[in-house]
Parts: C-alpha cells; structure tokens; sequence
C-alpha cells in the first residue's frame, strides 16, 4: 500500500504542476485519488456529498487527503 501511496503522490504533485485553474486540479486530482481508493478497498465509493460540493471544497478535500498519504 505504501507503493500505491507514492505513486498517488507523485501523479498528484505532477497534476498541480500541470493545471492551473481549479475545474481541471480537481478532475485529475479525483481520476488519480478515486482510482487509488477503488484499488485499495474495491467496494469503496466516493462521498455521497460529492456531487454537490463546489470545486473549492473539493479541491480542499483532494488536497487534505494528498497531505495524509504523506
């Protein structure tokens, strides 16, 4: 897991050096963050809230995470 971990890292920091605006962080951040958890628990699902949170809070969420998996 700790592989998969930085490997989720290393894809997150090379998507904030690629976007610059928010819509796009966040739609690669979630492919990248989503994708790790579906391969670390398959039953995983994203937040029920999800589709609802403005991208500034996702974006947070996205980011908050990245800080954890540290």
């Amino acid at each position: 897991m700790d592989n998969l971990n930085g490997i989720m890292n290393a894809f997150l920091m090379l998507s904030d050096l690629e976007n610059d605006n928010i819509k796009d962080k966040v739609k690669n951040k979630e492919r990248i963050v989503f994708a790790t958890m579906k391969a670390q628990i398959p039953e995983w699902q994203p937040p029920s809230d999800w589709e609802t949170l403005t991208d500034t809070e996702k974006l947070k969420r996205l980011e908050l995470i990245q800080k954890i998996s540290n």
